[in-house]
């Protein structure tokens, strides 16, 4: 993904081509690491909500919120296996 978002950047040469590169991708590891951050925020909540409503032992909402939370946790799963395995990020 680093390298997709690198062609639309301009480029340098020179003696700093190599900082610059590294200076890139430490911030797309640092944008990468903030959404992981908010995604698991986000299935904490799921779960709580779900915690919840087996609590007040509401069938309906158990329903819901499971499959809210299961929706979570299969994008956490496909994000981190997509960025696992970007081919763009192979040498060469």
């Amino acid at each position: 993904m680093y390298l997709k978002a690198k062609q639309v950047m301009p480029t340098v040469d020179g003696p700093f081509k190599e900082a610059e590169e590294n200076a890139h991708r430490f911030a797309f590891n640092m944008l990468y690491a903030e959404a992981l951050e908010e995604s698991l925020r986000l299935i904490d909540i799921a779960r709580e909500r779900y915690e919840r409503a087996v609590e007040d032992d509401d069938l309906e909402l158990m329903i819901v919120k499971k499959a809210e939370l299961d929706y979570c946790l299969k994008c956490l799963k496909i994000s981190s296996v997509a960025v696992a395995t970007d081919v763009d990020e192979l040498p060469l």
